[in-house]
């Protein structure tokens, strides 16, 4: 069976990101994965972390659309820091929107439908602007209609609101806002999912 890759944006260069990534990766993951990061980054986190990863470095957009893809696919996006890891700043900006535009691109080139990001500062990228990365990415793509969906194969759970304090959670939720996450998740379902 030939599986869509999974595309991961690493996100901030100096989260645990990476740490979790290497225990995933030893998983058996059926579909090919598309990571969108810095190369010599995830080398020098890699080496402190005592890992080893081989990973197929694309520079060709063709080559994906033919699905010619190793386990693990790299796109290198340049990020420039001497240390390993660093504190978390706003220095990592550009380079995480980078990754964010490529990876909005396959999935507007129908490379894949699958997206997972690594963890972002709200405080340092998102700069109060959005709530969280589905609005973000709302946003970028000009979804009008969108939910966040938390799924594995025994639950999934679609918040109604996201990324808001406790305090203001009551005051955004309301009938017309439940009715419409329900008629969207049950196309998104019925489309992606072949689900009733």
């Amino acid at each position: 069976m030939n599986y869509k890759p999974i595309i991961i944006v690493a996100g901030e260069p100096n989260s645990i990101f990476f740490e979790l990534f290497f225990k995933v990766i030893k998983k058996k993951i059926k579909s090919p994965i598309i990571l969108i990061a810095s190369k010599k980054l995830i080398t020098k986190q890699a080496k402190i972390l005592k890992k080893k990863i081989k990973f197929n470095i694309i520079y060709d957009f063709e080559i994906i659309k033919k699905n010619n893809l190793k386990k693990i696919n790299l796109i290198d996006v340049d990020f420039n820091q001497s240390s390993a890891f660093d504190k978390i700043t706003s220095k990592s900006n550009r380079y995480i929107a980078t990754c964010f535009n490529i990876a909005i691109k396959l999935l507007k080139n129908n490379v894949s439908n699958k997206l997972i990001n690594g963890p972002i500062s709200k405080k340092t990228f998102l700069k109060k602007k959005f709530n969280g990365i589905t609005e973000y990415l709302a946003n970028k793509t000009n979804t009008k209609k969108f939910a966040m969906i938390i799924y594995n194969k025994n639950l999934s759970v679609c918040p109604l609101t996201t990324h808001l304090p406790i305090k203001h959670v009551s005051k955004k939720i309301d009938k017309l806002e439940i009715i419409n996450k329900v008629k969207l998740i049950d196309s998104f379902w019925k489309k992606n999912l072949t689900k009733k």
